[in-house]
């Protein structure tokens, strides 16, 4: 259940990303690595918000920037 709750956050996480443009870049990172830290920073910026129908997941964005700049990772433009 974990796992599948971290996915569909990432996915909500990751689809605001993907329209701007711009990604997570870091020299010397290899693509798993770069995932796998983007998904622990992803964990670690997980809330869950109240709502009428029930609890639900969402993600802390000032949060996962600051995880994923204190890894050493900036901002930068996309590849498409």
């Amino acid at each position: 259940m974990r796992t599948l709750s971290t996915l569909l956050i990432a996915l909500v996480a990751l689809g605001g990303c993907g329209s701007s443009g711009s990604t997570w870049t870091k020299a010397g990172v290899t693509e798993q690595e770069q995932k796998r830290d983007t998904m622990d920073c992803l964990d670690q910026a997980r809330t869950m918000l109240a709502g009428p129908q029930g609890p639900r997941p969402t993600v802390d964005q000032d949060r996962y920037r600051g995880c994923m700049a204190n890894r050493g990772y900036t901002m930068g433009a996309g590849t498409k």
